[in-house]
């Protein structure tokens, strides 16, 4: 039986596919948001162990089913992110300001 390929496209992962960034645990979908909640690859000086670490969890944005291209520390700024994005675009700042109004550390 053939391998499947890594991937980031939502459909594919939401089938089983392995994640191109780590192993997914959970997918939280709202709407046009879906963020997906995974282990991320461990790393040394910026490069990839092959392995993954499980001390912390990644959360990858997607808005429309289209990969957003940021990774987050906690699902909050994932979620505010997808907000902003969908009505700013990929330059938004307005995440990090809303985490700041509600008095939070941003982790983007």
């Amino acid at each position: 039986m053939k391998t499947k390929e890594k991937t980031a496209e939502l459909e594919k992962l939401k089938q089983g596919y392995p994640f191109v960034w780590g192993e997914v645990i959970k997918i939280h979908e709202i709407g046009d948001y879906a963020i997906v909640e995974a282990y991320g690859d461990e790393f040394k000086n910026y490069s990839s162990m092959g392995k993954i670490d499980y001390t912390h969890k990644d959360y990858h944005s997607y808005v429309g089913g289209e990969d957003c291209g940021h990774i987050f520390r906690d699902l909050d700024s994932a979620l505010a992110f997808c907000i902003a994005y969908k009505y700013e675009g990929i330059n938004t700042r307005a995440a990090g300001y809303f985490i700041k109004m509600i008095k939070r550390e941003v982790n983007l």
